[in-house]
């Protein structure tokens, strides 16, 4: 499997482009910028067949319109963050001052989907916690996720955004992403991969109760 993470955008998001060894064709996770995308495919003659979001913000999906426009790439993304692709409210672009061009997702998700993107098998595994429809997408035969803003190296995403919640969010973490094989290799929508094994040992999520509460 061929990985090639990009931090891009106004926070530095990673921009994850997959597909399997030596082939053309790829997927991309969390484009937020269109440009470079661009660019990248044409550096690599790269395809781009199918765009995959893990949640509704901004950060995580400013390229997909322009992206879908000129690729007709297959846009995915669960049915309670798809507002997140419609309005600028939603994604919180307006909260920044930044535009954001609507676009219609071709495949709503659901925990538990799979579907095929650049060749590869994806699972959707619902992480609610950093927003209501936060997803995580699980590749099994390649022993991977892809897993947003639920979990960074040695930390966690945001919880007190509109959607958000410490409770669900430490859920998803221990009792759904920690329940994956410790060998998987997880891909953060921010900062450095990780794995699960490492994540079990040293993540803080697993020894904090809500710190509103303490």
């Amino acid at each position: 499997m061929q990985i090639f993470i990009y931090p891009c955008g106004p926070v530095l998001a990673n921009m994850i482009f997959v597909g399997r060894d030596g082939a053309n064709t790829v997927a991309v996770i969390d484009p937020s910028d269109a440009a470079l995308a661009k660019t990248v495919m044409k550096e690599h003659g790269w395809t781009l067949s199918d765009i995959l979001i893990t949640h509704r913000h901004f950060d995580h999906l400013l390229g997909v319109a322009e992206l879908k426009r000129d690729t007709g790439a297959t846009v995915y993304i669960s049915e309670a963050d798809a507002g997140g692709l419609r309005n600028a409210h939603t994604s919180l672009a307006a909260l920044h001052f930044l535009a954001q061009t609507p676009v219609e997702p071709d495949v709503l998700l659901h925990d538990g989907d799979t579907f095929t993107a650049a060749g590869l098998t994806f699972r959707a595994l619902a992480t609610p916690g950093h927003t209501e429809g936060g997803t995580v997408f699980v590749c099994d035969e390649e022993r991977c996720a892809f897993v947003g803003d639920t979990l960074f190296a040695d930390g966690y995403g945001r919880f007190d955004l509109p959607t958000g919640s410490f409770a669900a969010l430490a859920y998803s973490i221990r009792n759904i992403l920690f329940a994956l094989p410790e060998d998987y290799r997880l891909f953060p929508g921010h900062d450095e991969p990780t794995t699960v094994a490492k994540e079990k040992r040293t993540n803080p999520i697993n020894y904090e109760a809500d710190p509103w509460f303490d």
